[in-house]
């Protein structure tokens, strides 16, 4: 490697081995953050069953104000979250008409439905933008309809 007129091999060398040293220690880090997130991910998992268990047991004892009918008020998220959206524009909406998504959000709320995240509508945003059911109408008009099967 040429050395630059101003910088000494010596410092050169040193600097090169610093620069190595770093990128061993990034990928480390890379990696034990990789792994953290797993872990962090495992124990979100766990915490949402034990919560669900803890429900159950609030229902059993009549400990929660009223009795779960059923398991459909857990907070919706990704492919469950499409498939509830997508049946509620089905049944609530006409064939070919198109519905903003706020209206649509609304419609799933009023199901009885609880949408996971910090910002719930732009999870519902999200989600629903991403079936291959419905397609949006115009460009950034936020209207959307069921795709016709062709």
């Amino acid at each position: 490697m040429p050395v630059p007129a101003a910088l000494s091999e010596d410092f050169v060398s040193a600097a090169v081995q610093q620069r190595e040293a770093l990128q061993e220690r990034v990928r480390k880090l890379r990696s034990e953050a990789e792994a953290l997130r797993a872990q962090a991910e495992d124990l979100e998992a766990r915490a949402v069953l034990d919560e669900r268990l803890l429900q159950e047991l609030d229902d059993v004892l009549q400990l929660a104000p009223q009795l779960r009918v059923d398991l459909q008020t857990d907070e919706l998220r990704g492919q469950r979250l499409r498939e509830v959206a997508i049946e509620i524009l089905r049944t609530e909406v006409a064939e070919g008409e198109s519905i903003h998504y706020r209206d649509w959000f609304r419609l799933v709320r009023a199901g009885g439905h609880r949408i996971a995240g910090k910002d719930p509508i732009a999870t519902f945003l999200t989600q629903v933008s991403r079936s291959k059911a419905v397609e949006s109408v115009g460009s950034r008009s936020g209207l959307y309809r069921l795709r016709v099967a062709a």
